[in-house]
């Protein structure tokens, strides 16, 4: 059984639309300023796209997804291909671990920048102990080195008030740095969010380099927690 996904993950994704509207609408946002070199994409973790724009995968000539559930292609088609067809974008759907074979992949699609949609922030419910999952997330963002690529991932997640719900917070955009502003800021944004209780570091802090321009998204995965995206781009 897929710990982070699976028919369990697209129901409640299919079920959930209305209340993960805002979310999406905010991720549409962050992805449209980001402006890849590349004309080809390799999408990494893209389940079916539940939360991933049609109009900014068009821009690619080519956009080649990778899922290790096997419900994520014939969704994702589902969901997709139909826009994909109108720009004349080619689509590929892929089933398997790419992480597992990260490197290989890269060999065979040089033209194609790097999207890892939802997933990194998901590693460490696949792996023994969070030390592992920490190992792993570095190998792979060192093995990204020279390349371009961006990721969606949740950074935290945690119980809020329900009454809140963190689905009407705006996005939040600046580069990363460990400075006091910038605790301090994360502080503020956690109580607009409502937050309460213990929340879960999902072990991506280190994804993107000091002085990325990283957008913070509010997820509200249910009425009473939420997760906290970040989407970020890097150029080489």
């Amino acid at each position: 059984m897929n710990p982070s996904g699976g028919l369990q993950w697209h129901w409640r994704a299919w079920r959930s639309q209305a209340l993960w509207r805002p979310t999406c609408e905010q991720i549409s946002t962050s992805l449209e300023q980001l402006e890849p070199s590349a004309s080809e994409l390799l999408l990494i973790g893209a389940s079916a796209g539940w939360m991933m724009p049609s109009n900014w995968l068009q821009r690619f000539s080519k956009v080649t997804t990778w899922d290790i559930d096997p419900l994520a292609a014939p969704l994702f088609r589902w969901r997709h291909a139909a826009a994909l067809k109108a720009s004349g974008s080619e689509l590929v759907c892929r089933t398997g671990d790419a992480l597992d074979c990260l490197d290989r992949l890269l060999r065979s699609e040089p033209r194609a920048c790097v999207f890892f949609d939802n997933v990194l922030g998901q590693y460490r419910f696949h792996c023994k102990d969070t030390q592992q999952a920490s190992r792993k997330i570095g190998r792979l963002v060192r093995s990204l080195r020279g390349r371009e690529w961006g990721a969606l991932h949740e950074a935290y997640s945690g119980p809020v008030r329900r009454q809140r719900r963190g689905a009407g917070v705006p996005a939040m955009q600046r580069r990363l740095h460990g400075s006091a502003d910038s605790a301090a800021a994360d502080q503020a944004w956690l109580g607009q969010l409502g937050a309460t209780g213990e929340w879960l570091d999902h072990l991506t802090s280190n994804v993107f380099r000091e002085g990325t321009m990283v957008s913070h998204i509010a997820w509200p995965f249910k009425p009473d927690y939420c997760h906290w995206l970040q989407v970020g781009w890097v150029r080489h």
